[in-house]
């Protein structure tokens, strides 16, 4: 008889990137969190995915949310970011999204978050705390500004 426990590996937040392009080089729209969860961390805009929403549904209002953007386009990263969530002693797999703001648009900060800050590849890799969240941030860079994304990741909302 197997008395192993199990550590199960669920999907229930997404991670979204919020990027502008300006001459050919990302800006990415860096939070800093001011709740207890997390809190004075710099990171992307990120959330629960509530019942009967899809990943991607819940990466725009969660975008809406905290930073009172609405993205001119929206990509699937074709990336996850994973880790371990205590409080659950799960695993968690995030799947990442990419939205795009081309037009002007004012950011308006939720409760959740202190500060905003537009930062290069690089000045966001100094701000965020995670390896992974680095690693995503390059690979955006890489696939999303430096050449045209792929368009059979874009997301159709409408």
């Amino acid at each position: 008889m197997d008395i192993r426990e199990e550590v199960p590996i669920k999907s229930f937040s997404i991670a979204a990137y919020v990027c502008r392009v300006d001459s050919g080089q990302g800006q990415y729209l860096m939070v800093k969190r001011s709740t207890p969860y997390l809190n004075d961390t710099w990171q992307m805009v990120s959330g629960k995915i509530e019942k009967g929403e899809k990943a991607w549904q819940a990466a725009l209002r969660e975008i809406k949310e905290e930073t009172g953007l609405i993205p001119d386009r929206l990509y699937s990263a074709n990336e996850v970011e994973l880790f371990y969530e205590v409080s659950q002693n799960c695993i968690n797999i995030a799947p990442v999204f990419v939205g795009f703001i081309d037009s002007h648009q004012a950011v308006e900060l939720s409760s959740e978050h202190s500060e905003h800050k537009w930062a290069t590849r690089e000045e966001a890799e100094t701000l965020l705390t995670f390896a992974r969240q680095k690693k995503t941030i390059e690979i955006i860079e890489a696939t999303f500004v430096r050449q045209k994304p792929l368009e059979f990741l874009r997301i159709t909302t409408g």
